[in-house]
């Protein structure tokens, strides 16, 4: 197949959304898919990063074509993203496609690649990326109201298909009465890339004979770090050798009210923010940890949960995070409530208990072999293309509408 795929940003201070789009294109383009990625230069914070001589980059078995963004008078946001560039290359080159992913809502990218492809007759499959969440679809109502009435309504409708990444996910977006079908594939991990260390093999800034609890990701306001601190403080008395480890990027600021909440509770020289970790420096983090929180209030996927339980962690996680129901009949963890204390005697039960702790982990590592390997959720995904472009194809040829079968709900 040849394929497009559309991202407003490949930086991996943007979360979760990168990964799991180089991730996807490597697998496909490996399988033999003649795969582009049309992405902009923009990162964190309105920054925007130097375009290549050419504005491409080989992503290893596919192109990446990086396009400049802009901010127009008659535009309010910087955030939106705008790339008169993008438009022009889209107009001209998406026919060339047998199908369209889209990454992600409420973006300029997304939206000039949805409406390209709807021009052209090319069939679109379309990312939310949990935006669609109850969560978050109450952040800036007004804003996303006025856009879903001509934007994002028309897109998501539209789409020959809407990849959720849990079934949760997709659930909590009946509310909605969306009209395109729905194709639930989880994200997978490279599995080859998270062997875990040796312990003691890589010098880490920790006090020695103390158990890490380690927080992996954004620091965001939608992943509970108001909650998990809480949980430390209580956690740090009663187990006063407990270290809490926040690796990942500051976007937004948010790490200063972290750091005020962590000193109110009196634990502010107890916790340890190492700023974003990749490669080595995560696998090492990963490796000397003991247990991985995340007490999200909203989590599509929840990919850090998955890279830890593929490195041998236990895990203790909110119900928010949609894949909490995996966990739970996998015993690859415990599940709470988001309530600061719930929280801290899951984690705390699990501390006391390494055995039971390395047992959970190992459970864990199976769970992401069974059903979160990137080998089998890209082969679920490119099945799912194919029955999509044939559709296509099959309306094409005889004028009626063709509903594929199989992934497509």
């Amino acid at each position: 197949m040849r394929l497009l795929v559309v991202i407003a940003s490949l930086s991996p201070r943007w979360g979760g959304t990168t990964p799991a789009c180089l991730n996807m294109c490597r697998e496909l383009a490996r399988r033999g898919n003649r795969l582009v990625v049309y992405t902009t230069n923009a990162e964190v914070g309105g920054l925007l990063s130097p375009i290549p001589k050419g504005g491409q980059m080989d992503g290893g078995g596919f192109a990446i074509r990086c396009f400049p963004v802009s901010h127009p008078w008659f535009l309010p946001a910087r955030a939106y993203l705008y790339s008169s560039p993008l438009s022009r290359a889209l107009a001209q080159t998406v026919r060339d496609y047998d199908l369209v992913y889209i990454f992600s809502l409420y973006r300029f990218p997304s939206t000039i690649a949805c409406w390209s492809a709807r021009r052209a007759g090319v069939p679109y499959v379309l990312n939310p990326h949990g935006s669609l969440d109850p969560y978050l679809y109450r952040i800036r109502r007004w804003r996303k109201a006025l856009s879903e009435g001509f934007v994002e309504r028309p897109n998501l409708n539209q789409a020959a298909a809407i990849h959720y990444t849990s079934q949760e996910e997709a659930d909590l977006t009946r509310p909605l009465g969306l009209r395109a079908p729905s194709l639930v594939v989880p994200l997978g991990l490279p599995l080859e890339e998270y062997q875990p260390l040796p312990k003691g093999s890589r010098s880490l800034p920790l006090p020695a004979g103390s158990k890490v609890l380690l927080f992996f990701g954004r620091i965001n306001f939608k992943k509970g770090l108001d909650l998990l601190v809480k949980a430390f403080g209580e956690i740090a008395r009663r187990m006063p050798e407990v270290v809490l480890v926040v690796a990942g990027p500051d976007n937004e600021g948010y790490g200063t009210r972290v750091r005020g909440w962590l000193r109110e509770a009196g634990v502010e020289n107890r916790a340890l923010f190492t700023g974003m970790v990749v490669g080595e420096e995560k696998r090492a983090w990963l490796s000397q940890s003991d247990l991985f929180v995340l007490s999200s209030y909203t989590e599509n996927f929840g990919i850090a949960v998955a890279e830890a339980m593929a490195m041998g962690l236990p895990v203790v996680i909110s119900d928010k995070v949609n894949i909490w129901q995996e966990v739970r009949e996998a015993e690859a963890g415990l599940v709470v409530p988001c309530d600061a204390g719930r929280l801290a005697e899951a984690c705390l039960e699990l501390l006391r208990d390494p055995a039971r702790g390395r047992a959970m982990g190992e459970r864990g590592r199976r769970l992401v072999e069974e059903r979160f390997s990137l080998e089998k959720t890209t082969e679920m995904l490119e099945a799912s293309f194919r029955q999509l472009v044939e559709a296509r194809r099959t309306e094409d040829r005889s004028g009626a509408a063709f509903h594929p079968a199989g992934l497509i709900q």
